[in-house]
């Protein structure tokens, strides 16, 4: 059903309008236990099958979301004037001096593209500690100019795509729904395989689609074939997103197997008090102390200090990193001595933070580039094909049975009327 790869069965038809003949017994049913995994499959995709259809759809869309969000805010997210970028400093002073009455300034994210601006991100405390509302400015980074007053995270449909697909609009208890969504996907995908794999003398039917047969057949055979080419790809992303979901959980399993580094919560690094009149490093100088410890690394982002114990964030992009949008090797700083209080590195690695490190691009396609993007792209369609021919499959031959019922019992009251 929808969002697994293969058929509930081979299609039993029961009237000579769906038309298809009932296979053998023993293909239908050859144990006990594949009953279990029939039922399992149908009705996952009865019940959560448009969820799966609504969660991979918006899905798709985010793939693209920068693009998307381009082309529906061109004087937003692109820089209105030529020319090279003001200095680091004069952006960080625009983006202190556009932070909204009780907002927090987050992190400064620098432009991936030169015709890009600058995202800028603030918080704002709510009554819920853990669920600030979050402002996104943009600054043009030839002008340092902020360029809107401010748009809020769950505004914009961009974010609220986001935000469906995330939460289904409904915050932590939509996660969780989502992550249990993913498994529910990885349970669809396992039990599809499993009632579609062929003995050896089946191999070429299992891989065929049979033209000119009936429908429930042409369903089925579309069901089958679309479900089986992208069961990997529906498993990678269904497990990727249970990860991004609840990775609380699944960061302790990963150390089982390998050391994964700490990674800090706000707060938990402090600059040290000054020495008296000690000035706090300026922007340029963090990321110049930075690179000193990673001196290959691209500036993707920052977060700088927004009150007298804060600390610099900054996160570098270096060759061989799988992610193309964020840095995954960062360096925090005390502000005021430029000490190094934590180096997450890219080239020290663990096998367990690498492969942290993977899931969220192979989530959206970025770890292989813009062809990872259009595959994921094009695999979060899939499950509607799986949820609308499995849906058919399920009517057709529902509406054969109550027909082939009907009939019977039509048949058993003319032979009583015979014979009365």
């Amino acid at each position: 059903m929808a969002g697994s790869p293969v058929a509930v069965q081979e299609p039993v038809a029961a009237s000579a309008e769906v038309g298809a003949a009932p296979p053998p017994a023993s293909t239908v049913l050859r144990h006990p236990l594949r009953r279990l995994w029939l039922q399992t499959h149908l009705y996952l995709g009865l019940v959560v099958g448009g969820l799966f259809v609504l969660v991979s759809l918006t899905g798709s869309l985010l793939v693209f979301y920068k693009a998307i969000d381009g082309w529906l805010n061109p004087d937003l997210l692109r820089s209105r004037s030529a020319g090279e970028s003001r200095p680091l400093n004069d952006i960080v002073a625009a983006a202190r001096a556009a932070r909204p009455n009780g907002g927090g300034l987050e992190h400064i994210r620098l432009p991936d593209h030169p015709d890009d601006t600058v995202l800028v991100w603030y918080t704002i405390p709510t009554h819920d500690p853990e669920e600030p509302r979050w402002i996104e400015v943009r600054i043009d980074p030839a002008t340092a100019e902020v360029l809107s007053p401010g748009r809020e995270w769950g505004g914009t449909l961009v974010s609220f795509i986001y935000e469906l697909h995330e939460s289904l609009l409904i915050d932590k208890p939509g996660q969780t729904i989502v992550g249990f969504l993913g498994l529910f996907l990885l349970v669809s995908v396992g039990t599809g395989l499993y009632l579609w794999w062929p003995s050896l003398g089946r191999l070429r039917q299992a891989f065929s689609c049979k033209p000119g047969r009936s429908v429930i057949r042409w369903h089925y055979d579309l069901h089958k074939l679309s479900g089986f080419y992208s069961a990997i790809i529906l498993a990678v992303l269904a497990f990727t997103g249970v990860y991004l979901e609840f990775s609380e959980y699944v960061v302790p399993l990963v150390r089982i197997f390998s050391p994964v580094q700490e990674f800090p919560k706000k707060g938990d690094l402090r600059s040290s008090p000054p020495a008296p009149g000690a000035p706090a490093l300026s922007a340029e100088q963090a990321v110049a102390r930075a690179r000193e410890i990673v001196p290959e690394g691209e500036l993707k982002f920052l977060s700088v200090p927004d009150h007298p114990e804060g600390v610099f964030r900054i996160g570098l992009r270096q060759p061989g990193e799988v992610r193309e949008s964020g840095g995954q090797s960062q360096v925090w700083l005390d502000q005021y001595s430029g000490a190094v209080l934590k180096v997450r590195d890219w080239r020290n690695f663990t096998a367990g933070d690498t492969f942290l490190a993977w899931l969220f691009p192979l989530h959206n396609g970025e770890a292989f580039g813009l062809a990872g993007r259009w595959i994921v792209f094009a695999s979060g369609v899939i499950p509607l094909v799986l949820y609308v021919t499995g849906l058919r499959m399920w009517w057709l031959k529902r509406r054969a049975h109550q027909r082939q019922r009907a009939g019977t019992v039509a048949s058993v009251a003319q032979e009583r009327f015979a014979h009365d």
